[in-house]
């Protein structure tokens, strides 16, 4: 009795591993046929057409249509693809005074984006109900069955123990050590934590799937009035490297705040066409003020701009030459500014490190900016969910 309740259960394992294997293809592929799916992973057609069969009556999975014959002829294959509308995630970026909140559909689609001012909070209790709210609201604003949520993906800046669901620290709060998710379980669904600029790189690599490189850096950049700050995500052989003690990427450098760098180019504010209608007004600039004056061709903030990503390139450029990676990926608001951000991130790279290095360095920005955080942070529960089950021997 024991032998066949034994075998039932080892049964249930193959075909559990198998369905998510099947899903993992399909959402990996985008559309796929069935005869590919068998080809692949070596299942009987017949196996494939069962675990198809089960994963539509979850709603997990659509069929796309028929595709086109081989050059040899024979039957069109049917074609496969993931349901979008089968489930959403919630993604939340918390800075000092702002969260940043995404929606993604099953496909990883962004749906959703806001930005909310925040209060400046003094306890983790405050910090808990704000998250609570922010999460209340992306539910009531998209009109979501808690049924269809996959889960919720929080990023901090700082470091985070994402296994335990502890932020040991972060500018948001000076406690240390704080276990947030033992607040969060009003939720009926699952909530992960993770640094901010780690969210970015898991983000990038899930948004690009098979065709990510192996080894990159995402580079998040945060300049404003009175903060500033740069966090690494690293990605060694197609896998976020988080460190001994979750503090890989954490450089600490000082960075110049905005109105450090604003204040060494006051003295031309008059040669800009926008800038200079803030002579006497200088406090009141921000980050998004000098993007927007910049994009409308003033030369002053887009001097600005390059400085900063000159900075940039200074404080990065000892890690390229450590770690010799493929691509760096630039993300946050400055990142808007694509040419002259990349440009100027290069150019300092270019002089600090050997050119055997340089050379073969991509250097991109993430699509989503400013919500990249965001958006790395449902993307964590995505990857949770489609990820194959590890086998112990």
């Amino acid at each position: 009795m024991r032998s066949k309740k034994l075998i039932s259960f080892h049964a249930r394992v193959v075909k559990d591993i198998n369905e998510q294997l099947v899903l993992k293809l399909i959402q990996e592929n985008e559309i796929i046929a069935s005869s590919d799916l068998a080809k692949i992973t070596g299942m009987r057609p017949s196996t494939i057409f069962n675990i198809l069969k089960e994963l539509s009556a979850k709603s997990f999975v659509l069929f796309y249509g028929k595709g086109d014959s081989t050059s040899k002829g024979g039957k069109k294959p049917y074609m496969w693809t993931l349901n979008k509308d089968a489930a959403y995630v919630i993604g939340l970026d918390i800075e000092v005074g702002e969260m940043s909140l995404v929606v993604l559909n099953f496909k990883g689609e962004l749906i959703y984006k806001r930005n909310i001012k925040i209060d400046t909070v003094n306890t983790v209790d405050e910090l808990a109900d704000g998250i609570i709210t922010a999460i209340n609201l992306a539910i009531d604003d998209n009109k979501l069955e808690h049924s269809k949520i996959l889960g919720v993906g929080i990023a901090f800046a700082g470091i985070v123990d994402c296994r335990r669901g502890v932020v040991v620290m972060s500018s948001i709060l000076p406690d240390l050590n704080f276990n947030l998710l033992e607040k969060l379980n009003v939720f009926p669904f699952k909530i992960l934590l993770e640094n901010n600029a780690n969210a970015v790189a898991v983000g990038y690599k899930w948004k690009n799937n098979v065709k990510a490189r192996k080894n990159y850096l995402t580079i998040l950049i945060e300049i404003d009035k009175h903060v500033s700050g740069l966090g690494i995500g690293i990605v060694i052989n197609g896998e976020l490297y988080r460190g001994s003690s979750y503090c890989a990427g954490e450089l600490y450098p000082h960075l110049p705040t905005l109105k450090e760098i604003l204040a060494s180019y006051r003295s031309r504010f008059p040669e800009g066409k926008i800038l200079k209608n803030y002579m006497n007004s200088f406090d009141s600039i921000d980050i998004e003020l000098v993007l927007q004056a910049a994009k409308e061709g003033d030369e002053i903030a887009r001097l600005i701009f390059s400085k900063i990503g000159s900075i940039v390139g200074q404080t990065i450029a000892p890690a390229v030459s450590l770690l010799n990676p493929d691509m760096l990926i630039l993300t946050g608001v400055v990142s808007e500014l694509e040419e002259i951000i990349v440009d100027s991130v290069r150019k300092e790279i270019e002089m600090r490190v050997i050119s055997i290095t340089s050379n073969v360095l991509d250097i991109v920005v993430d699509r989503y900016h400013q919500f990249s955080v965001a958006v790395g942070a449902a993307s964590l529960v995505l990857e949770n969910f489609f990820k194959l089950p590890v086998v112990k021997q």
